[in-house]
């Protein structure tokens, strides 16, 4: 950053991008080298073909030497400076332009070999010659064919008109600079159109995918508008970013743990403070609350149990657990209160149907090794049966042998739901329309509508029109915006449940077990989490009692007034530091100018960021965040030049949009890493803010942890860890020494008092009483977590 400016023209590739490249070709040139050296200077030449390319081959050593001083040079000069001190490197523009001229050379070079081969090749019975001849013309046309790639990936359409802007602006002329900033915005908008129509090129195109077109691609070049920066420039971002945001929680906790030494040492400095502590201290455990590995808290004794004091300013953050702060305030699942934990097994339940609507793809990734054997032995195709039960069920467009509905099918028998019966499956799958299956459920006495997640690139089409949406209510209480793709993906849905009468033969499937009195309930994961949130708005005025699950639902789905009122009805659950949640356009403006800011701050090469990234690599080879603009490798006088000088300049206005209904959190406590492996997590669950998910947590989990059935696992985890620490407790009475023993704690889910359903917990949350009530934490020995030293 800033891309590469070669032949008047910028490109899309910077000039600290050509170390690996150079090093790759260097690697090849001396290789060659060395082989071409010993056949031309060690072998007699006899024949007259090969004496003929003796001369060839001497000439080609010299090209190679020249190749091998241009590609040292570029390495060079690409390593100096950093990411936006381009000065040192400035040079590498000259360089290349002899590098192509030795590649002129090469393809001339590499026409004659293809001549020789042509007449030579038959007549001459020198083995030796023919060999090196076709080791030549292959190495030079893999060389040709390489830059030829590389140029068509790294062509910028609208390059020359950014250069054209850069110089109108340098020269104050506005007229002139407004003028090629809009041609520049036209031919981006353009460009990024060609590029979804490739990706799209084998489906046909209809007006609302071309709609989804213009309006990605407008997206895209808002998102990049007067931005030059390059692809590699982003992920050297990534992990800036990651460095600064795990930075600052330790910071926090650091802080945190001052100010308890501090406050631990004036108790000590106390008059009658001086008596001797004793070696041992019996601690009694009650309601076992284990909190963050190696934190230290502001605690007080009280009866033999640990509590905090009411926060402070600048102390209240106890803990970050998936990247976000944990306070007095925070408030977990109490899992001990029944109805809590019916609630809890039903979001846990309700996730099998949200991940069944993927079909056999999700049921092979899940199942690799006997999955396909039991969709083929339940196949219509080759099993009678098979056949038998699709005639049962609605089904459009699937595939010959029914798979997504024998893959739905199986994955309820492989749970034991049997009393689970489809009565509808659409595998339609279209820009705004999505796949989706409706069930009844005679155990839960519920009808599911089931919406299928991103799986497709017309999904991903959806997924990315982002707009702000009118939702199509009749009575909105207020401004009820949502995400533009989801909210056409709801009204194609309810319009196919209205034409096809499917809620109405559902509820009525057997009026002798009482289907008509039977709820509804509407899941989804991802695209479908979002889908099935506005659905629930269209469908409540004639099922005021729907409930709706939204599994990872995106973070850009809702406006203020309709996520306060979604509440009601919605639960949607989020695993960890998943991206999807805390992604939306408004969000998109904060990562822009965040991914700037870090790219500004780094003052090393752009190869040490990204190595200082992966693992087992000293983390002192990553820059400083805080680091003095005047140190390190970029002088500060040539800073002021850097593009874009606004970092406060932000997209388009766009209504903020969050996430909806009431939040469940799946938090865990990951240990440290190490290059050899780590242990496993502790899962947690708490409610959250809808507001909280504002920010981009940039971890190597945050694309892991939105899958399907990750979120699924995640779930089960929280209930396994509940039960493991249950049991804990009413086994062993809690004896434990406080000098003496480390003891590693995780933080879980207890609390004095805790409302004892979702609705009551929003309504505690904000209750001015609830500050008051001191927060209760006891300490529990995790299995194999308590290690002695004498």
């Amino acid at each position: 950053m800033p891309g590469m400016v070669v032949f008047r023209r910028r490109w899309s590739v910077g000039s600290d991008d050509l170390v690996l490249p150079a090093f790759f070709l260097f690697l090849l040139h001396c290789a060659w080298l060395v082989i071409l050296s010993m056949v031309v200077f060690s072998l007699e030449w006899g024949r007259s073909c090969s004496v003929t390319l003796v001369d060839h081959g001497r000439g080609y050593l010299g090209i190679l030497v020249s190749c091998l001083i241009c590609e040292s040079a570029i390495m060079w000069l690409s390593m100096r400076g950093s990411i936006l001190y381009t000065q040192p490197r400035d040079a590498v523009q000259y360089v290349l332009y002899i590098r192509l001229a030795i590649l002129l050379v090469e393809l001339v070079y590499a026409v004659v070999g293809i001549v020789w081969l042509w007449q030579y090749y038959q007549p001459c019975s020198d083995v030796m010659a023919k060999n090196l001849t076709l080791g030549i013309v292959a190495c030079n046309w893999l060389v040709i064919f390489s830059f030829f790639i590389t140029l068509l990936c790294t062509f910028d359409p609208t390059g020359r008109t950014f250069v054209k802007l850069k110089a109108t602006r340098r020269r104050k002329r506005t007229l002139t600079t407004y003028t090629l900033r809009h041609r520049l915005e036209e031919g981006q908008a353009s460009s990024w159109t060609r590029r979804l129509k490739l990706i799209m090129c084998c489906t046909r195109a209809q007006d609302s995918q071309s709609d989804a077109y213009a309006e990605v691609a407008m997206l895209f070049a808002e998102f990049f508008r007067d931005l030059d920066i390059v692809p590699s420039d982003i992920i050297a971002g990534l992990v800036l970013l990651r460095q600064r945001q795990r930075a600052k929680r330790s910071t926090i906790l650091d802080q945190v743990r001052k100010n308890n030494r501090a406050k631990e040492g004036g108790r000590n400095s106390q008059p009658n403070s001086g008596a001797s502590t004793p070696k041992a201290r019996r601690v009694h455990i009650e309601n076992p609350h284990v909190f963050f590995e190696g934190s230290e808290f502001p605690r007080e004794w009280h009866n033999g149990v640990i509590t905090t004091p009411p926060a402070r300013a600048n102390n209240d953050i106890l803990a970050f657990l998936s990247g976000i702060p944990v306070t007095r305030n925070t408030k977990y699942l109490d899992l001990k209160n029944s109805a809590v934990m019916s609630m809890y097994k039903d979001v846990c339940y309700y996730m099998l149907f949200a991940l069944a609507a993927y079909g056999w793809p999700m049921y092979l990734l899940r199942k690799p090794g006997c999955g396909l054997c039991h969709l083929a032995s339940s196949c219509p195709c080759v099993s009678v049966s098979g056949s038998q039960l699709s005639q049962m069920v609605t089904v459009e467009e699937d595939n010959c042998c029914g798979c997504n509905l024998l893959a739905i099918r199986r994955h309820f028998l492989d749970q034991d739901l049997k009393q689970v019966h489809i009565i509808y499956t659409s595998c339609h799958d279209d820009v705004y329309e999505t796949p989706f299956f409706v069930a009844v459920d005679h155990d839960k006495k519920k009808v599911i509508i089931s919406i299928r997640g991103t799986l497709s690139p017309k999904d991903a089409l959806t997924d990315l029109t982002g707009d702000a949406e009118r939702l199509p209510v009749e009575e909105p209480q207020g401004t009820w915006l949502g995400h533009k793709g989801m909210v056409f993906s709801a009204e194609y849905i309810k319009k196919k449940l209205e034409q096809n009468m499917i809620l109405s033969q559902a509820f009525g499937r057997d009026l002798g077990k009482g289907t008509m009195r039977y709820g509804l309930v509407i899941v989804g994961h991802s695209l479908g989490a979002g889908t099935a949130a506005i659905l629930s708005f269209l469908l409540r005025p004639q099922y005021p009692t729907l409930h709706c699950y939204s599994y990872s639902p995106p973070g850009g789905l809702l406006s203020e007034d309709a996520m306060e009122i979604s509440k009601e009805f919605v639960t949607a659950v989020v695993l960890g530091k998943d991206l999807v949640p805390r992604l939306g356009l408004s969000q998109l403006e904060g990562f822009r100018r965040h991914l700037l800011e870090v790219l500004q701050k780094s003052n090393k090469p752009k190869w040490r960021i990204i190595m200082g990234g992966t693992k087992c690599i000293p983390k002192s080879e990553l820059p400083m965040d805080d680091a003095p603009q005047g140190l390190g490798d970029t002088p500060s006088n040539t800073r002021l030049w850097l593009h874009p000088s606004d970092l406060s300049m932000a997209l388009s206005s766009s209504t903020p949009l969050y996430p909806p209904g009431k939040i469940i959190h799946v938090v865990h406590n990951h240990p440290a890493e190490s290059c050899c492996g780590q242990e496993e997590p502790t899962y947690s669950a708490l409610w959250a803010d809808n507001k909280a998910f504002d920010e981009v947590i940039i971890s190597p989990a945050m694309l892991n942890e939105h899958l399907p059935h990750m979120v699924m696992e995640g779930l089960n985890k929280v209930l396994q860890g509940w039960a493991a620490n249950e049991l804990d407790t009413d086994t062993e009475p809690g004896e434990m020494e406080a000098e003496g023993c480390l003891v590693h704690t995780t933080l879980l889910h207890s609390q004095k008092s805790l409302p004892s359903t979702p609705s009551q917990a929003s309504t505690a949350s904000s209750s001015p009483s609830e500050s008051d009530t001191p927060h209760i934490l006891s300490l529990a020995p995790q299995p194999g977590a308590l290690s002695c030293s004498v």
